[in-house]
Formats: C-alpha cells, sequence, structure tokens
C-alpha cells in the first residue's frame, strides 16, 4: 500500500511539475511564433509589453492558454495613432500536444475582456482594418514562416463587456454597441459544421444615410448557423433577435460566392403586443416604461432577396399592421387610444424606380381630437407622392407619455392638408404641378430646451396653395422677446425636397421687444462688463437657400449694451448677404439710420459696408459704447455734447464678430452744434507750452470735420474750435497704436498773451512780440499718444501768414523748423508701422491662406477619418 501510494504520490507530483514546466519550456517559441506571424501577416503597430505575457496550463487543462494584459492594435499613415483594436486581457488557447511534437501551433480558442473595436472606411473606400500586407507578396514569395509556424482550429470564442463602434461613410453606415457580451463555438476545421453564438448589448445604435433608425436600445442575439465556408453560405437554422422587447426570427441564408452578396432572409414577429413595437421609439425605453398601460397588436413581416453589390440592390419588403392599440402613463390624465395603422414597403427587384410605399388607416384619437394620414409613394429613385393628413394633436399629453430630458414642447396643432405630386416636377421647377393645399392651425405651441430661451406660439394659421403658405397673425415669444408675423413663403416644396432649392418669402415683423442678446445667450450681467462694439460670439452664417424680405417695426431692441427705440425699417437676406434698406432707430439720446450691407458668403472673412446718417446723439454714450471710436477719437472720453454724422464705412469682421479695426475704411462729415472738451492731457500741454490764460476748456459751437478712415488712421481736415477766448484750428490724424499727429494753430492777440507770456516768446523769437501787429499765430506740433502726448512750438507767424522772426528769430525758427521735421518724421514712422504691422498681418493672412491651400489636398483623408471618428458621437449622443 506504501510503495502504491509513493508511486501516485510521484505521478501526481511529476504532472504537476509537467504543468509548471511546459509553459516555461515553452514560452520563447510561442512568443517568437507570434512576434513572426505578426511581422511577415500585420502592417499595422500591434502594441504589447512581455512582461504582461503570460502562459499557463492550468486555465484550460490539457490546452495551454497564451494571455496578454493591455493588448492594441493601431494604425499607420492614414490611420496613424487610431485605435483599431484593444483589449485589457487577450488570451488565446492552443493544442499542447502540436506544442510538444513541434507542429504548427493550432490555435483553438480565443477570449477577450473589455475589447474595442473601431472600424472606420472613409468616402475614398481606405479602411483601417486593410491592416495585412498584399496578397501578390505571398504568391512570389516563399512559403512564410507563418504558414508553417500557425494553423487556425479555432472551435470556441468569448468576448467580455466590449464596446464595438462601425462607420462607413462609403455606404453612409453607422452602428454603435456598448456593452457587448458574445460567446461562440463552431469546428472551423471542417469546411461545413454548424456555429452556434449568443450576443447581447447594453446600448445598440443604428443609422443610414445620415439618419438614425435605432438609438440606445438594448440587443440580444441568439444564432444558430449553418456554415458553408467553401462556398461562403450561411444558413439560419434558428435565429432570433430581441430590441428592446421587440423579438424578431429569421430564416434563410446569406451568401458570399463572390465580392457580391447573395441573400435570401424572411423576418417576423414572435409577439403581437403593441408594447413591443412601442418600445422602439426613440426615448421610449425610460425610465417609466414600464409602467405604462398599453393594449393592441401588431404584425411585423418582410424579406430581403437577392444580389447586393456596387451595382445592385436586393429586393425587399416590409409589412407593418397595427390594430386599436391603446397607450395610457400612470401620470398623464388622458390616454392615446385607437392607434391604427397599415405600413407596406417593397421593391421586388431592388431598383429604386420600382419602390412603392403605402401608409394607409393611419389614426389615434387623444380626447375628442382625432387625427388622421394616408401616403403613396411610388419611385424612391424619383418620387411621386399624394399624401393627406387631417385632425388635431394635443402635444401636452405625447410630451407627457413620452418624456425627454433635453425638451418639452406643448400646445395643440390642427391640420388638414393635401399634397400631391413628382419630383420630376420640382426638377424642372413646374411648382404649379405640384398641388398643395388644406390649413394649419397652432394653439399656445411652446418648445423649451435646456440653456434656451422658451419658444412659444400663441396662434398661427396657415394656408397652403401650390405656389405658397400664407401665413396670417402669428403672435409669439422667445424668452424675453415678442414678435408677430404675417406674409408668405413661395418655393416651399422645393425647398423641402432639394437642399439646393431657395426659399421665398414676404413677411411684416412687429415686436415690442426684440432681445438679442438672450437670443445670443448672453446674460445682462454680460452686456453690462462688456465695453466692446458686440458680445463675443461666432460668426452669423446668412444660408444662401434663403430669399427673404422683412417689413420690420420694433418698439425696442437690446444688443450688447445698447438699447434701441423705435426701430423701423426693411430687412433683406439673400445669397448670403442681409441688407438693411434702411434701419432707422433712436439711441444714445438721438437717430441712427443705416442703409448697407452684412456679407457671409466667406464665413472665413465676413464683411460689411454702411452708411450711417447719424443725427444728435450723445458723445459720451458712443465714446462708452463703440470701440472705434474708443480707438480712433480718444478725446471723446473728455467731451461732452451731441454730435450728427453722415459716414460710410466698411471692413472685416473677426470671428468674434468685432470689426477688424485694421481693416477698416471710409469717411464723411462730422457736425457738432455744440461741446466742450475738458480736462485733456493734449490742451493742457499746450497751455503749459504757450503760458496762455483760460485755454484748459474748448468749446466747439456749428463744427464740421471731414473725416477718412484709411489704412489704420482716422484723419481729419483742418477745422476751427475756440481754446477758451482764443480762436484755434486743427487737422491730423490718430493710429490705431494710439498714436497721434495733429497739427493746433491758436491766432492770439499780442496784448492778451501777458506780461509773461510776451517776454518768453520775444526772448524765443529774438524780436519784440508787441511790435509785430495786434495779433500772432501760434503753431503747435502734438505727436505721442492721447495719454502720454508731446506738444512743440512750431513756426510762429502773423495773420497774414509772414514770419515775425528777425535774422537771430530765423535762426530759432530753424531749429523749431528742424524739431518740427523731427516730429513730423517720427509721427510718420509710427503711422508707416501701424501701415507695416496692417499690411504684415494682411500678408500673413494671405501666405496662411496659401499655406492650407497647399496642404488641403494632403489634409483630406486627415479630415474624412476626423469626420469619421465624431460622427457617431454626432449621431447617436451620449446614454440611452
Amino acid at each position: 500500500m506504501r510503495k502504491l501510494l509513493i508511486v501516485l504520490g510521484s505521478i501526481i507530483a511529476l504532472f504537476v511539475l509537467t504543468i509548471i514546466l511546459v509553459p516555461v519550456l515553452f514560452k520563447d517559441r510561442i512568443v517568437s511564433a507570434v512576434q513572426t506571424e505578426i511581422d511577415n501577416s500585420v502592417n499595422a503597430n500591434v502594441n504589447f509589453e512581455l512582461s504582461k505575457i503570460s502562459i499557463s496550463l492550468l486555465s484550460n487543462f490539457p490546452d495551454l492558454t497564451l494571455g496578454v494584459r493591455d493588448f492594441s492594435i493601431t494604425g499607420k499613415e492614414t490611420f496613424e495613432g487610431d485605435t483599431l483594436f484593444s483589449a485589457k486581457d487577450f488570451a488565446v488557447e492552443m493544442d499542447i500536444v502540436a506544442i510538444i511534437k513541434g507542429e504548427p501551433l493550432n490555435i483553438k480558442g480565443i477570449m477577450l475582456d473589455q475589447p474595442l473595436i473601431n472600424i472606420l472606411v472613409l468616402e475614398d473606400g481606405s479602411a483601417n482594418y486593410d491592416i495585412t500586407y498584399p496578397s501578390e507578396n505571398e504568391e512570389t514569395e516563399a512559403p512564410s514562416t507563418s504558414q508553417e509556424e500557425f494553423k487556425f482550429g479555432i472551435d470556441h470564442w468569448e468576448i467580455k463587456n466590449g464596446r464595438i463602434n462601425y462607420y462607413d461613410q462609403m455606404y453612409e453606415v453607422a452602428i454603435s454597441l456598448t456593452g457587448v457580451d458574445h460567446t461562440g463555438n463552431g469546428d472551423f476545421t471542417q469546411s461545413v459544421f454548424d456555429m452556434q453564438t449568443k450576443t447581447t448589448a447594453e446600448d445598440f445604435s443604428f443609422a443610414y444615410g445620415g439618419d438614425v433608425f435605432v438609438a440606445h436600445k438594448t440587443l440580444e442575439a441568439d444564432l444558430f448557423l449553418g456554415m458553408d465556408m467553401e462556398n461562403m453560405k450561411f444558413t439560419f437554422k434558428d435565429a432570433k433577435a430581441t430590441l428592446n422587447d421587440f423579438h424578431l426570427n429569421f430564416d434563410g441564408y446569406f451568401a458570399m460566392p463572390t465580392d457580391d452578396y447573395d441573400m435570401d432572409i424572411n423576418f417576423a414577429t414572435t409577439d403581437t403586443e403593441f408594447k413591443n413595437v412601442l418600445s422602439l421609439v426613440p426615448g421610449m425605453y425610460a425610465d417609466g416604461f414600464d409602467d405604462l398601460e398599453t393594449k393592441g397588436e401588431f404584425d411585423f413581416s418582410g424579406y430581403i432577396k437577392g444580389i447586393y453589390s456596387d451595382t445592385k440592390m436586393p429586393g425587399f419588403a416590409v409589412d407593418l399592421v397595427v390594430r386599436d392599440a391603446f397607450v395610457k402613463a400612470p401620470d398623464v390624465p388622458l390616454p392615446i387610444e385607437k392607434i391604427a395603422m397599415e405600413l407596406h414597403a417593397k421593391s421586388e427587384s431592388g431598383d429604386l424606380k420600382d419602390g412603392f410605399l403605402e401608409l394607409k388607416n393611419f389614426g389615434l384619437t387623444i380626447d375628442k381630437d382625432r387625427f388622421t394620414a394616408q401616403a403613396v409613394v411610388n419611385n424612391f429613385d424619383s418620387p411621386i407622392w399624394e399624401l393627406s393628413m387631417q385632425g388635431g394633436l394635443n402635444l401636452d399629453i405625447i410630451s407627457k407619455i413620452e418624456p425627454s430630458e433635453d425638451f418639452k414642447m406643448g400646445g395643440i396643432i390642427k391640420a388638414d392638408i393635401n399634397s400631391k405630386g413628382s419630383y420630376v416636377d420640382v426638377e424642372q421647377e413646374n411648382y404649379d404641378k405640384l398641388i398643395t393645399t388644406g390649413n394649419l392651425v397652432m394653439q399656445n405651441f411652446s418648445y423649451a430646451e435646456k440653456d434656451a430661451p422658451d419658444f412659444t406660439i400663441t396662434n398661427a394659421t396657415m394656408d397652403f396653395n401650390p405656389q405658397s403658405i400664407n401665413l396670417t397673425a402669428l403672435t409669439g415669444n422667445y424668452g424675453k422677446s415678442d414678435f408677430t408675423l404675417n406674409g408668405s413663403v413661395s418655393n416651399y416644396i422645393a425647398y423641402a425636397i432639394d437642399e439646393n432649392a431657395i426659399i421665398q418669402g414676404n413677411m411684416k415683423l412687429t415686436s415690442n421687444l426684440l432681445d438679442i442678446n438672450e437670443m445670443m445667450g448672453v446674460s445682462e450681467e454680460d452686456t453690462t462688463e462688456s465695453s466692446e462694439d458686440s458680445t463675443a460670439m461666432e460668426v452669423v452664417v446668412i444660408p444662401k437657400t434663403i430669399d427673404f424680405t422683412f417689413d420690420a417695426t420694433a418698439q425696442t431692441i437690446k444688443y450688447d449694451n445698447f438699447v434701441m427705440k423705435n426701430a423701423v425699417g426693411q430687412i433683406q437676406v439673400k445669397d448670403g448677404i442681409l441688407t438693411l434698406d434702411p434701419m432707422k432707430v433712436d439711441m444714445l439720446g438721438g437717430s441712427i439710420k443705416m442703409a448697407g450691407v452684412y456679407n457671409s458668403q466667406d464665413e472665413y472673412e465676413p464683411k460689411f459696408n454702411f452708411r450711417l446718417d447719424i443725427s444728435q446723439i450723445s458723445i459720451p454714450e458712443t465714446f462708452k459704447n463703440v470701440v472705434t471710436v474708443q480707438k480712433f477719437v480718444p478725446i471723446a472720453e473728455k467731451m461732452e455734447g451731441k454730435f450728427s454724422t453722415d459716414f460710410t464705412i466698411g471692413g472685416l469682421l473677426t470671428q468674434e464678430m468685432i470689426p477688424d479695426l485694421a481693416s477698416l475704411s471710409g469717411g464723411g462729415l462730422i457736425k457738432i452744434a455744440e461741446a466742450a472738451v475738458k480736462d485733456s492731457k493734449v490742451i493742457k500741454g499746450v497751455t503749459s507750452l504757450s503760458k496762455l490764460d483760460n485755454t484748459n476748456e474748448v468749446k466747439i459751437k456749428d463744427m464740421k470735420v471731414q473725416a477718412e478712415i484709411k489704412d489704420g488712421r482716422l484723419s481729419v481736415k483742418p477745422f476751427d474750435v475756440n481754446m477758451g477766448k482764443y480762436k484755434a484750428t486743427i487737422d491730423g490724424s490718430t493710429g490705431l497704436a494710439g498714436d497721434i499727429a495733429y497739427n493746433l494753430k491758436v491766432n492770439v492777440p499780442t496784448g492778451s498773451i501777458g506780461k509773461a507770456a510776451n517776454t518768453a516768446i520775444s526772448n524765443l523769437l529774438g524780436s519784440n512780440i508787441e511790435a509785430v501787429g495786434s495779433s500772432v499765430n501760434l503753431n503747435f506740433n502734438i505727436g505721442g499718444t492721447y495719454t502720454d502726448p508731446r506738444v512743440q512750438l512750431g513756426k510762429t507767424t502773423t495773420e497774414g501768414g509772414s514770419s515775425v522772426a528777425s535774422s537771430v528769430k530765423e535762426q530759432a525758427v530753424d531749429k523749431l523748423n528742424e524739431e518740427k521735421e523731427k516730429l513730423k518724421a517720427e509721427v510718420e514712422e509710427k503711422a508707416q508701422a501701424v501701415k507695416d504691422s496692417a499690411k504684415a498681418e494682411l500678408e500673413r493672412k494671405k501666405k496662411q491662406a496659401e499655406e492650407e491651400a497647399k496642404k488641403k489636398a494632403e489634409e483630406e483623408k486627415e479630415k474624412l477619418k476626423k469626420k469619421a471618428k465624431n460622427k457617431l458621437k454626432d449621431m447617436f449622443g451620449d446614454g440611452r
């Protein structure tokens, strides 16, 4: 007995030792074979660390298990850095006998834990999964090591908590699955065998052609398939799928004998409860769905039969019938009842021209309101339609039955609309043949969503005819703003069908308040703190497919810091251009009439050009709110009074819709009836140098100034002002950099200068200033900046313009002229610097645009790739 125990113990010890040692002894060979296979067949970055590779006989004895943690495959070239596949744990089962005998490694099973699979196919057909080397290399080269080292006899596989994204830009197909658990088994060493799979997904979404057909639904699929690998034909022996509570059975086959797909698949529901089909409605499968009270039945069936290829589509048919259904939510007072529908769609040949769709007997009742609809569409390639709808819908009830966290709707919509026509008539612009008649009435319609003002329509009536929609007395609110619209819209049928068609309209808009800030999502605090022309925002792009004219009247308009009153004018929107022709408003203590255009045809360089007829607006308020005045007329900060002007201005706008000051050009006549300038550093500088009394205040009366904006500077021609009791003449310019270059001529009666001033100027000029006549002109050159001005005395002349200096004085004047020339050179240098800066900026933008154009072709695939990566999120959003 003892010997027996010793023998058994020895055998067990040897067996355990073998289990421990075999993985160690053969690890190098296995890893080497795997690495050789990767090097010979995969054109991608395969990422793993040797320290995270494990080999064990215990997990799936007697087979050996090769495990890799944190494994991933990323693309090269076009898909550089993009993840095609990754997994927290990736395990492969291998035949230990083949390893011991030195035979090719036989892979029998694959297990994936938390895998991510991202499949992208771009518009040009390139795909991120195409990572194998071209097959012609295999034909010309000797058999690869991988063929000798590997063979695949997979008979089972498993996925735990996986995530799969598929987006094909060529065919506009998108699929997203998360929380995927999958198991399968089948003997792939055989050419004909049976395969069984079981799949569940917590979240499944599907879109085609940019339209989402399935959004955030649970999915289960159990398939029992007959596999014919030689003919690539797969027969559905037992196939079931469940989408939320909607159950579907399949039979038939799917084959890929060539590059084309051959199929003959029938499908039908196994359950007929109306609640099951209701679970497919977007938003319905949420908290509270199980509490819905429903009744009614439905039938759903169809088939797909024929060849699918680049030139062919398989035939298909879909039939859905709902009978006497009913839905009521616990917290909704009224149910939706008498729900019925018959929907039939088919194309037996698969040709879209043979497509046929019929919707009949559609109807539902809410309280006493019954809504019905019928439609027939022939030829999906160039549709011919006939449809009608009648009745009312209570959106308050519907929104409670299908609640959404993102938005809420309410109100009553009543319709009686009939339409008949063909897309051929749309293309040929035979709109008189598109027979559409009826009316639509909205009462207390409301729409509210997060982070946006509430939108309501108190009442609206629309009458339809083939040519136009006539809108009478649409009244409503958008947040604090109110509006009343009436008029007509034409070419609406073409616009609804053809994305390039232009919709036309003539409307009359009246309002007591239009709060543009609220519409743009700007708070009152933001506008209070802002001191710029407009609150920062994105470029407003005017659609090129809209041709509308509005005759607008608004009692109050709020925009940025501006409050505009009594706005009246015409607004035209056409070809991506908004035209005011003209618009008159009361603001800033006066009135402004604007005529001109905002052009967004190039959204990267929007531009504007306006003529402003301004009458008696406040100078302090204008300086406070208009950044253009702050930059070009800084002295306005110290001015009191009002001004008028007839001014034309144009230029570019930044991407924040703020004027690009360096690009501005324009000019006009500025008129000031009466104003005053106090406490200006420029005037104080003149007073300090001249020693003149009572010159710290400049008074303006009946002044007219010819001004021009060009190359980043505002220039003014000579104009007269009063400095205390002296007459003065000013001309010059202000630059964007804050630099100033002005000439100031002050006419001073010699007896008024004062003894000290007479003596100072006489000594400077070398002659007795009192002896030159009744008055002199003191010419000052003003440079530097407005906040740090530099004032110098220039040439002093008599009233007639002749010099008042002797030969000694001429020397002094020469010195002054020299200083003047120096100052002028400095001013010109600064002005040129501003011009050069503006020119350099334009050149930089031009060069940047050229470089971007050169890179466009190279970046096209990158753009397509980014578009593909973001499209799933754009279509499906986040969450269920």
